[in-house]
């Protein structure tokens, strides 16, 4: 059973038109951008939370100050360093298998298929591109069988467990479907 997560929040996210953050005069985080009411990246956080993830570690770097209203029994900030491997593999405590996510990202799908296995696997969208989640194995990372920074390089690799979708806020495009879709579930409009 995996009881720890990474997600990936360390990158300036240049691909984002500012004019498209509900605060284009305060640069945010990619991963804090509002969508649905509040920062993206805690739904996420809450779904981890949810299906019994204990330990949630955010790896951040760019604007990380901008992340510390995240922490707390559960959610702890790790501060990223060059290479992604190389930060993921010197996050303190960091378990022999963890679920790996782009901060920018939210698979639509059951997570506790993830949760619930001894089996390395990547989510993959019908279509056959990454969705920002994967199971990944200590050992993987520090033999750069695995290249943690490009969840999508992995579907070769891992076993892959195809969803339907998901929503990704990295690019102008992406943001506005994401915050779309939470306004009509969400908020029923």
């Amino acid at each position: 059973m995996v009881k720890q997560a990474v997600i990936l929040c360390g990158g300036k996210g240049t691909r984002l038109n500012d004019s498209l953050r509900y605060q284009p005069t305060e640069e945010v985080p990619k991963p804090l951008v509002e969508v649905g009411g509040k920062p993206f990246v805690t739904y996420a956080i809450n779904m981890l939370k949810g299906i019994g993830i204990s330990d949630v570690v955010l790896l951040v770097g760019h604007m990380k100050e901008k992340f510390e209203f995240l922490k707390d029994g559960v959610v702890r900030l790790v501060e990223t360093q060059e290479g992604i491997n190389k930060a993921v593999l010197a996050i303190p405590d960091l378990q022999f298998r963890f679920l790996l996510l782009n901060g920018d990202c939210f698979p639509i799908m059951d997570w506790r298929t993830f949760v619930n296995t001894d089996t390395v696997r990547v989510a993959v969208k019908v279509i056959g591109r990454d969705a920002g989640i994967a199971v990944v194995e200590k050992w993987a990372a520090e033999q750069d069988h695995v290249d943690c920074g490009s969840i999508g390089s992995m579907v070769d690799k891992m076993e892959n467990y195809t969803i339907l979708g998901g929503l990704h806020i990295g690019t102008y495009q992406g943001l506005a479907r994401a915050r779309l879709f939470m306004d009509t579930v969400v908020f029923g409009q």
